[in-house]
């Protein structure tokens, strides 16, 4: 790991960080800066920074780097084979069930294991230029659905969709104690934690953030819940069901941490709903959940409360879900 600082000159005063970083370092775009600072790798006077802070003449901004760079595409001797993750493919999007421990983006230290690397033979133009079409996305170690665009097109009518909340995206997790009410919005702005660079927090000069949830079963001390985003701010899910004192199980970062789950929290998107950028057709995805979610079994008997796992559709049912993994389940007396 090595660092660059540069300090802001007076003419620079006022702008945005992520902006500021556009011109300090050009030869990257605005959205690999954004995330550079989501990931706490820019600093200002030594403290993570936000992108929309206004930087001010005087101060020192610090970027950690890598100091390797990613590997170059060999376009002439592609991969034979798609990988195993991914469930659908056509010339306009692809959609993926992504696994832990690859990230999305490659980013220092992730050079190969990120979704957009390991894709990208399929996301090239035949010059070799790099097109990601990423328009949302999933925490390195959170599974689950999303659709990556391969065209320009495809990537700005699923963007608008997104910020339209046309795209249905929703979640299932096990999480400590059971939520009260057991079914409800929670509605809290979220930002960066500044007493740790790597969290993000509920703050009141946070983002608009809402997350959706019902819970579907539960055992003694744990619930199943299945979560719908309203918004899409850095690790929702995660922030929220903490702050409410119901962190995901395996989530080391917010609480959840668990001898039986250490591969990854249990947070999965599992249903993903969306019209076909091209053929506006209605397209549906369910994707199982990793293997190591067959631990639950563990948790002994569980108490089904909601028939169906995802909210607008009626399948699959809860305890066929749940009796998929090995887990014992009954009806909820409550």
């Amino acid at each position: 790991m090595e660092s660059r600082s540069i300090e802001v000159d007076a003419g620079s005063a006022g702008q945005r960080l992520d902006r500021f970083m556009v011109k300090a370092w050009p030869d990257h775009s605005r959205s690999f800066w954004q995330r550079q600072i989501d990931a706490g790798q820019v600093l200002v006077n030594g403290k993570a920074g936000k992108a929309g802070h206004l930087v001010k003449g005087g101060q020192m901004v610090t970027v950690r780097w890598e100091a390797t760079e990613p590997p170059q595409l060999d376009l002439a001797n592609g991969p034979s084979h798609w990988p195993d993750w991914v469930v659908y493919h056509d010339a306009a999007v692809i959609v993926v069930n992504k696994p832990r421990r690859l990230v999305v983006h490659p980013s220092a230290g992730h050079w190969d294991d990120s979704v957009v690397q390991q894709l990208g033979f399929w996301l090239s133009d035949r010059d070799g230029g790099m097109r990601p079409g990423v328009v949302h996305r999933l925490d390195r170690d959170t599974s689950g659905l999303m659709v990556i665009a391969r065209t320009p097109k495809a990537r700005e009518i699923l963007a608008s969709a997104i910020f339209a909340r046309d795209v249905v995206r929703q979640y299932v997790a096990v999480v400590r104690g059971m939520l009260t009410p057991l079914n409800g919005v929670i509605d809290a702005p979220i930002g960066r934690d500044w007493n740790h660079r790597l969290k993000m927090a509920v703050t009141q000069d946070g983002r608009p953030a809402r997350t959706h949830y019902r819970t579907l079963a539960h055992w003694p001390g744990f619930s199943l819940v299945q979560c719908g985003l309203e918004t899409g701010r850095t690790h929702q899910i995660r922030v929220h069901l903490a702050w409410l004192g119901h962190p995901v199980l395996g989530d080391v970062l917010y609480g959840g941490r668990h001898p039986m789950f250490t591969q990854g929290q249990l947070l999965h998107a599992g249903r993903l709903v969306f019209y076909h950028p091209v053929r506006d057709e209605l397209m549906e995805f369910v994707a199982p959940v990793p293997e190591d979610w067959r631990a639950l079994t563990h948790l002994g008997t569980a108490s089904v409360r909601e028939p169906e796992v995802y909210a607008g559709t009626a399948e699959p049912l809860t305890h066929q879900w749940l009796s998929s993994l090995g887990v014992f389940v009954v009806a909820s007396n409550s």
